[in-house]
């Protein structure tokens, strides 16, 4: 199975889109409102470029965010005030990243990405007994 990296972005009108970065000859993309739809789009549209190309190999898809996507695709885990605790960046700032009322510098997604991960790693670690 082939692990292409997908893109999903966030679109000036709120919307998303996902563009899978392969190198095959035909062309498939995920549209959507949320994230979750617009993944769920891409997984269709494979399915469809399938049919038409059985040649295509079979794919995983491993998602990359702008910041504006990922902070939308996690809003119903997460919600800001717990992510403003986790990145040490104020959820007010956070809202508007998420909005796309205003993009994150290059350092400020740095940090965003390390809290995440940080958090992501103290959780692999805790075993309920």
């Amino acid at each position: 199975m082939e692990i292409i990296t997908v893109i999903i972005e966030r679109n000036n009108d709120g919307s998303y889109t996902a563009v899978p970065q392969h190198k095959h000859k035909i062309g498939f993309i995920g549209m959507g409102c949320t994230v979750a739809e617009t993944m769920s789009d891409l997984e269709n549209s494979y399915k469809e470029a399938r049919e038409y190309m059985p040649s295509l190999p079979e794919m995983s898809f491993e998602y990359r965010f702008d910041t504006a996507s990922f902070l939308q695709h996690i809003s119903g885990r997460l919600n800001l005030a717990d992510l403003q605790t986790i990145t040490g960046i104020n959820r007010h700032q956070l809202s508007h990243y998420a909005t796309g009322q205003s993009r994150p510098s290059h350092k400020t997604v740095q940090r965003i990405q390390d809290g995440i991960r940080r958090f992501s790693e103290e959780l692999s670690h805790i075993q309920l007994v």
